[in-house]
């Protein structure tokens, strides 16, 4: 395992929750790494629409977790890790996360902040093209992310409120033991 003198923070959540903008903010105000999944994924492979396209949901499944099992042990910690939608709802991903000591926080979001969020974004969702669809994934998911070490409520566009609370339990990792919380 690499470096693990600080915490591996792992955030998860829907599609638009805010994982990759929050995390790249708290990592910077943490002065620590950011390490985006799906970014990690589309440089080695090629942009995720296309391998959900060519490859199909289970295809993509399986890079997304070699390219998981193949980070994490690389990485330097302390840093902040950004998992698409979908990752954490594999159990040999959760299991990989276990084994690398990761603190799993989930973002979580109201779905009509993520709709509207979705809606307002450039980058296309493969899996957010049909919006009855697209509420059924996001009860269907929420459990599974449920099972994160915490949970921290997203209320809203306001980053430096749930950068404030995300710094303040990232402060507290060493105290907290593996409770689950919600902030």
């Amino acid at each position: 395992m690499a470096n693990s003198s600080g915490p591996l923070l792992v955030l998860i959540g829907f599609m638009g929750a805010g994982k990759s903008t929050i995390g790249r903010l708290l990592a910077r105000r943490l002065s620590c790494a950011f390490i985006d999944l799906d970014a990690e994924i589309s440089l080695v492979h090629g942009p995720i629409p296309e391998l959900f396209a060519t490859r199909g949901e289970s295809g993509f499944r399986a890079i997304e977790h070699h390219q998981l099992d193949t980070l994490l042990p690389t990485l330097r910690r302390p840093a902040i890790l950004a998992l698409g939608g979908g990752a954490f709802l594999q159990p040999a991903n959760r299991e990989l996360l276990n084994l690398h000591s990761a603190t799993t926080v989930f973002l979580d979001a109201p779905f009509d902040l993520i709709c509207a969020r979705i809606t307002a974004s450039a980058h296309p969702r493969p899996l957010a093209r049909d919006p009855v669809q697209l509420h059924q994934l996001y009860e269907q998911r929420r459990p599974s992310y449920l099972l994160a070490h915490h949970v921290v409520s997203v209320t809203g566009n306001d980053p430096e409120a749930l950068l404030s609370r995300l710094v303040q339990l990232c402060k507290q990792l060493g105290a907290t033991g593996s409770a689950r919380d919600t902030l």
